[in-house]
């Protein structure tokens, strides 16, 4: 099954937009932060169920989802072919080319090249200042954000970060957020899901270990207050 996005909100964002991958977006001005996931169904993640029995079926998974939107360009479909029809894992090398893949997308549409958000190995979409961008040029970006992601490493990138960070295939990711927060000394160990999801407005979006514990399972967040100056500036 292909990944969906949802959101949960948390504390401020003035001057940005977070532009994040499969253009789940924060509008200027919002006074929220936006937290953003392109990790499974809200509903699924909270079952305990698995993605899939196994890595290998889950690469398949991913395939037979395609068959139907037929999205993924074929240096994708290449990657997640191999993993189905070995052992469901990626090699780091095809996840590094499928995230340059997308960069040279973005640039090829005329965009600067995104400076990548990273933890520990795993990469994310940055979020955007959208200062001085037309609604124009805004939603030209959304769609080319989308397209780019889609096309290039939206699936490679969730494998990847399965194999890495979910190796059971949990779709418990708002419950491996949390038992990652806790287990890295962010959060307290009576910190609930049912906290994170209400408010995360306690969290420092700028402390690297949480940042860690969010884009392993697929959601991004910032704090635009103290990380103007790392956003990409899509227009220069």
């Amino acid at each position: 099954m292909r990944d969906k996005r949802h959101e949960i909100t948390g504390i401020l964002a003035v001057v940005t937009c977070c532009v994040m991958l499969l253009s789940s977006c924060s509008r200027s001005g919002s006074p929220d932060t936006t937290v953003s996931s392109e990790s499974p169904s809200t509903s699924a993640s909270q079952t305990g169920a698995r993605l899939a029995s196994s890595l290998k079926a889950y690469a398949q998974s991913i395939l037979d989802a395609d068959k139907q939107s037929q999205k993924m360009g074929d240096e994708q479909r290449n990657v997640v072919e191999k993993a189905a029809k070995g052992d469901g894992t990626v090699s780091r090398a095809d996840y590094e080319q499928a995230w340059a893949n997308y960069k040279q997308c973005i640039v090829n549409r005329g965009w600067t090249s995104p400076n990548l958000r990273e933890a520990d190995g795993l990469y994310a979409e940055p979020p955007i200042n959208a200062e001085n961008m037309t609604e124009a040029q805004t939603t030209k970006l959304s769609q080319d954000t989308d397209y780019c992601a889609t096309t290039y490493v939206v699936d490679v990138d969730q494998l990847y970060r399965t194999q890495v960070a979910n190796p059971t295939l949990s779709t418990a990711n708002v419950q491996l957020i949390v038992k990652c927060l806790v287990a890295s000394g962010v959060v307290s160990s009576d910190y609930t899901t049912e906290e994170f999801q209400k408010d995360s407005s306690s969290l420092d979006f700028s402390d690297s270990k949480v940042q860690s514990c969010l884009i392993k399972y697929g959601y991004h967040a910032v704090d635009a207050s103290k990380e103007k100056d790392s956003l990409w500036k899509p227009i220069g």
